[in-house]
């Protein structure tokens, strides 16, 4: 009988195991891959600030430090937005992993490789931290977290900028969008989207995007498929001795997909709940109200964005990314925290990019 057992190995399960441990408990960490960090299927990319509420970044991990970030519009026509200092970096997730593991077991916590879950390893709490796979969900009882589809490139592009970003909207991402993040020798190119076949999408898009000109003829180091976790937290995260966390508790930014530092603030609440309804005498619920007081709004805000941006046509995403650039306020996104969004959609909403919204908004209430 474990205290905590906790199935997944990545970031949200290997940061609620280290709490659960730092606070009192015996955990136990189950993964069935056979490495932990591997398969990476991350772009990356976070923010400093929250990032460092999680570990100290060390040059160990970060590949690249970023102060830019360019928005493409539907045309093809760009917008950079440039803060003062570094406000995001780009992460290697394969060391990222391994340094939460290193630091899990100095803590005590006990991590099982190639080992699925099995009912037979009996525990007091049970944090699902599967990802996306929903198995472990079913059998919970817990809901599967809303994602979408994604697919992403791993291109040799030696001369790409590597403190700059590329965000590319319009039809090549019906919906969404996509990415271009530095990781030292190349840059990963991604997308996600609720229609068609991403990697289909993605490769049209480099074939006929005049904007991919300098990476035709390039050499494709490795592609990737995976789901970006779109709907926000699931309406109820905790199921009897169950909580569910990162990706599988939908942790992640509704906006962007991106769940590694929510995911991780959030893990650290639930690890610390597993741990006094273990030894104290506490109930697993209290886990639902604190991450609802800390991130409830910063959620629902970012499902806000998300739901008019999903809902933009092409016209209106131009005549926003143009307001935006005239009024100055593209640059002052860049310099909030691309984690915790909910200052930044205050800041939308206070400028005349509000009269962008309400179209997308009013249809996709119908």
């Amino acid at each position: 009988m474990h205290d905590v057992l906790i199935v997944g190995g990545g970031p949200a399960g290997l940061i609620a195991a280290t709490e659960a441990v730092r606070a009192g408990a015996k955990a136990l960490v189950v993964e069935e891959d056979p490495e932990i960090g591997s398969p990476d299927h991350c772009a990356g990319l976070v923010s400093k600030e929250g990032l460092e509420k999680i570990i100290e970044p060390t040059p160990a991990f970060v590949l690249s430090r970023i102060n830019r970030a360019r928005i493409y519009a539907p045309s093809g026509k760009m917008y950079e937005g440039k803060t003062e200092g570094v406000k995001a970096l780009v992460i290697d997730r394969t060391r990222f992993d391994k340094e939460l593991l290193r630091r899990a077991e100095a803590n005590g916590v006990e991590v099982v490789t190639n080992q699925p879950y099995k009912p037979e390893l009996r525990c007091k709490v049970l944090i699902n931290a599967e990802g996306t796979k929903g198995r472990l969900a079913k059998r919970l009882n817990l809901s599967i977290p809303r994602s979408i589809p994604a697919a992403q490139l791993d291109i040799e592009v030696k001369d790409f900028e590597r403190d700059v970003v590329e965000l590319h909207t319009g039809e090549w991402a019906p919906g969404f969008f996509a990415w271009v993040v530095p990781r030292g020798d190349h840059v990963r190119v991604g997308l996600a989207s609720y229609e068609g076949v991403p990697l289909e999408l993605l490769k049209r898009m480099l074939e006929k995007n005049r904007n991919f000109e300098r990476m035709k003829g390039a050499r494709v180091l490795r592609t990737i498929a995976g789901k970006v976790v779109v709907g926000g937290p699931l309406r109820h995260t905790v199921r009897g001795n169950a909580i569910a966390v990162g990706d599988a508790g939908g942790f992640a930014k509704p906006t962007t997909g991106g769940g590694v530092v929510l995911g991780g603030l959030t893990a650290k609440l639930a690890g610390r709940a597993a741990t006094e309804a273990v030894l104290r005498g506490g109930t697993l619920e209290r886990f639902d109200v604190e991450w609802r007081a800390l991130y409830g709004r910063e959620f629902q805000t970012m499902r806000l964005a998300a739901r008019i941006f999903r809902n933009m046509r092409e016209g209106e995403l131009e005549r926003a990314l143009r307001i935006s650039s005239e009024e100055g306020v593209l640059g002052l996104l860049t310099g909030y925290d691309m984690d915790l969004q909910g200052a930044a959609v205050g800041r939308v909403l206070r400028s005349r990019l509000i009269r962008c919204a309400v179209l997308p908004f009013l249809r996709s209430l119908f």
